[in-house]
């Protein structure tokens, strides 16, 4: 694939397939900027096209009077791909080859333009992580990381990612949403999580919220 045309960016999930020493060849050759997000989100163009078709089932459930959905799939798909969409202005039945380069255009110039609108950070702006919640998570924990990041890089991916590097000024693996992060100020004051160990006047201790490298 490659070989015809090569990307920008490469943007998956922490599998293994994607993420190994032969993808990481490939995408060194080519030049390819190949990213995760750490995001609870996964595979939203389909999750889109997914919440579509629901919408478009509970109206057939309510008209039909029962929720045999295999029995509608069919129409429901032929429907959907009969209506005009909005992003690509477009019934996706009429979409041809020779359609490819307009829409990509016409699409990627929408999402650079969103982009660069709603970038919500800069480089050089510190933040604290969104925590994700597992079934079993206290509600009141706290929702985001006690350490703080600051924004190394703003990626104009789609959605808009930024990568974070810590107080060592280690990057941080992968990228994330603006709405995984919140601005915050730079503390002054940080709280010990325990003594480690102690020596005349100084203390060796562990920072609360930080890692054993901030020792």
């Amino acid at each position: 694939v490659f070989r015809i045309q090569s990307p920008n960016n490469l943007q998956t999930d922490m599998g293994k397939e994607f993420f190994n020493k032969d993808v990481e060849k490939v995408t060194k050759k080519y030049n390819v900027n190949h990213y995760n997000t750490y995001s609870e989100k996964k595979a939203s163009i389909v999750e889109r096209v997914n919440r579509t078709l629901k919408n478009f089932m509970w109206k057939e459930f309510n008209f039909q009077g029962h929720y045999k959905w295999v029995d509608l799939l069919p129409d429901i798909v032929n429907t959907y791909n009969n209506t005009k969409h909005r992003t690509i202005g477009m019934k996706p039945s009429e979409v041809g080859k020779k359609h490819e380069k307009m829409l990509l255009d016409t699409v990627y110039n929408r999402i650079k333009r969103v982009d660069l609108k709603n970038q919500k950070f800069k480089v050089g702006d510190h933040v604290r992580i969104s925590k994700l919640r597992g079934v079993f998570d206290k509600k009141y924990n706290a929702n985001w990381s006690t350490e703080i990041f600051t924004i190394a890089k703003v990626s104009l991916t789609n959605p808009t990612t930024y990568i974070l590097k810590d107080a060592t000024n280690q990057e941080i693996k992968g990228g994330f949403y603006t709405e995984q992060l919140q601005k915050v100020k730079f503390p002054d004051v940080y709280l010990v999580e325990k003594v480690i160990k102690k020596n005349k006047n100084m203390v060796f201790v562990k920072w609360l919220g930080f890692n054993s490298s901030h020792n």
